[in-house]
């Protein structure tokens, strides 16, 4: 089983990728991993031009490998795709 950084690190990896987000931390735009006290969430600006396949496999890549996600889409700002993955697995049945 992979820990929840590892987990993190791949959406992230992922989501750089295939939005094309810059990979400088410092851009506005780069993917963003912010740490809780119960997980770790990934989220990244989605581009206006994102293709069809691309918006499928992401989603395809995020049911498979996070434990939340989804797109929050507001009046003033950009479009965002976030994910989260838990830290601690208690509760959880065993896979």
């Amino acid at each position: 089983m992979s820990s929840p950084t590892t987990k993190a690190t791949a959406i992230a990896s992922m989501l750089t990728t295939a939005l094309s987000a810059p990979a400088d931390n410092d851009d506005p735009g780069a993917v963003r991993i912010e740490e809780t006290d119960a997980a770790l969430r990934i989220w990244a600006p989605v581009p206006a031009s994102l293709s069809e396949a691309v918006r499928l496999a992401v989603l395809g890549f995020l049911l498979d490998k996070a434990d939340r996600f989804g797109h929050t889409v507001p009046h003033d700002g950009p479009s965002v795709i976030w994910a989260e993955i838990k830290k601690s697995d208690t509760g959880r049945a065993p896979s």
